[in-house]
């Protein structure tokens, strides 16, 4: 038992360990002041790298592109045509820094931007989520996630080093003086320290995440149906929070769509009571939500649930419902910053799942079949008498 308990924390800080090391390469290139010099013998911390980049940045115009996961196997990739997936990066290595291996480069980028001098926009698809001020923008921040269904690793890295491309010219001839730097969240290959073999991290699920003031929430997808119309709300206008004790209202404006989320917290636990439709078009519709199953946690606890989670009015005239898909949301109750993290989380599964219900019925059928076994052994009668070669035989009457 003493082994047990010793060997048990040592795991659990082996696998920590092995999460917090996770690395992805940066590349910058445009107007550098200074000549940094990387090693890719040794990789660089969080510290390190935002103490680089303070000069880099101060009086340059940053775009930073961030795409979903990065290694450095992908800057060496090729299609069938023997072409690399990054022409233009190549082009341009002789007046540009490429750091192999960063701590967490997304969380010193956020340190180093000042909030009323940044906006975030995302590639899609359709092209970009929104449109940026350039008057009062400094560092613009443009994630990449426009994967196609089918399409191969190496396309997708040649979409978006073209997007960079002429990106980068537009935003030099607009500023002058322009940085730019590529990196991502999450590596594409991994590399465990206890095997030399490589194997290949999945690719991370496609989540919109909300840092709002006081709430943190990621949402796959977010669907609104007004009387069987629906609507996917993705691109975020405007979002606020409000706190009166135990009650918090989180307000997040989707165009001509506005969500009033209510939370409420009580004896330990917190509540995810109503959410409030708004809708500005002719003519304007104020709806209350209330969830089919309630939602709730423990107080420092998030809420995990990979089904979907349905809030609908109960006004049978007008229908409404707002359907949170593969949903993890958290309140804090009170003024927060954009690093917060979620706490542990408690899933909307009952107890008694369905591979629990699973194991049991074949768990029953098993004693069943033990059971009737022994049963049918018991009953076996076995010959108690027996007869002598020298002696009178044996005779057993039929009523015996």
């Amino acid at each position: 038992m003493a082994f047990c308990r010793l060997v048990f924390p040592i795991l659990v800080l082996s696998v920590v360990s092995c999460v917090a090391n996770l690395q992805v390469p940066v590349f910058l290139w445009g107007d550098l002041k200074t000549s940094i010099k990387s090693n890719p013998l040794v990789s660089v911390t969080e510290s390190e790298f935002e103490d680089t980049l303070k000069q880099e940045i101060k009086d340059h115009f940053t775009v930073i592109f961030v795409d979903e996961s990065l290694s450095v196997e992908d800057f060496s990739r090729k299609n069938d045509d023997g072409e690399t997936a990054f022409p233009y990066l190549h082009a341009n290595i002789g007046n540009s820094v490429y750091l192999p291996a960063v701590n967490n480069p997304i969380e010193a980028l956020d340190n180093l931007a000042d909030p009323e001098k940044v906006d975030r926009v995302k590639l899609t698809e359709n092209g970009l989520s929104a449109e940026f001020e350039p008057e009062s923008v400094k560092i613009l921040f443009i994630t990449l996630k426009d994967a196609r269904v089918g399409e191969s690793r190496t396309s997708l890295l040649r979409r978006h080093n073209d997007f960079m491309e002429e990106m980068f010219t537009k935003l030099q001839n607009q500023y002058g003086n322009v940085v730019a730097i590529y990196t991502a969240d999450f590596p594409s290959w991994v590399v465990p320290e206890s095997h030399s073999r490589v194997r290949r991290q999945a690719e991370p699920l496609a989540l919109n995440q909300y840092s709002i003031n006081g709430l943190k929430l990621y949402v796959q997808d977010l669907i609104l149906s007004d009387n069987g119309e629906k609507t996917h709300l993705n691109t975020v206008s405007s979002q606020s929070s409000t706190f009166n004790g135990s009650d918090m209202l989180t307000t997040i404006g989707f165009g001509e769509n506005t969500l009033t989320l209510r939370f409420l917290q009580k004896m330990g636990y917190w509540y995810f009571r109503t959410v409030t439709v708004e809708q500005k078009s002719q003519p304007n519709v104020s709806e209350v939500l209330y969830p089919i199953e309630e939602v709730y946690s423990y107080l420092d606890m998030s809420y995990r649930c990979g089904q979907d989670v349905i809030f609908t009015n109960r006004n049978y005239t007008n229908f409404y419902s707002l359907t949170f898909t593969n949903m993890k949301v958290q309140p804090f109750f009170k003024d927060t910053n954009s690093s917060i993290v979620f706490g542990e989380s408690v899933n909307c599964v009952g107890f008694f799942s369905v591979p629990i219900w699973s194991g049991l019925f074949v768990v029953f059928i098993l004693l069943a079949i033990t059971f009737y076994g022994i049963l049918m052994m018991m009953d076996i009668r076995t010959m108690d008498r027996f007869d002598d070669p020298k002696g009178k035989t044996i005779t057993i009457n039929a009523n015996e």
